[in-house]
């Protein structure tokens, strides 16, 4: 099975937060992870909010960072070309979504995933509605 993650459900992989044991069990039955081209950069802004704002050491983010890299190696990364540019304008246009959220919605169907995962409750429901499988990871 073919899985499309959102940073905001795939960073749970990385952090001890509420949906971390689905987001295992998911990528654990997954034959295959898309993330768009920008997904690597949103989850270690989260990391490095946290060391920033003094709830994670250096030290840990620099260890999940490399943690990151190593399974991006694995991922499908689905650039951000003028076909994931026309689906995202698109959907911004049928849904109040944040143009990022929009653009990880994009690459799932350029990707043709089978299942959408994310943690933001609007994105699942522009996502399921413009046809893509959803998963709602709580969070």
């Amino acid at each position: 099975m073919k899985l499309a993650f959102d940073p905001s459900a795939l960073v749970k992989r990385y952090l001890d937060e509420r949906g971390r044991d689905a987001v295992q069990q998911l990528l654990a039955q997954a034959t295959q992870v898309a993330v768009a081209a920008h997904c690597k950069a949103e989850i270690v802004s989260a990391f490095a909010r946290n060391q920033h704002d003094g709830v994670m050491a250096p030290n840990e983010v620099q260890r999940l960072v490399g943690l990151v890299h190593i399974d991006f190696e694995d991922f499908e990364r689905v650039e951000l070309d003028r076909r994931v540019e026309t689906l995202t304008l698109a959907l911004l246009l049928r849904h109040r979504l944040r143009a990022m959220d929009a653009l990880h919605v994009a690459a799932a169907q350029q990707a043709a995933a089978d299942l959408f995962i994310t943690a933001d409750r609007r994105q699942a429901e522009a996502a399921a509605a413009s046809g893509l499988k959803t998963q709602l990871i709580e969070a």
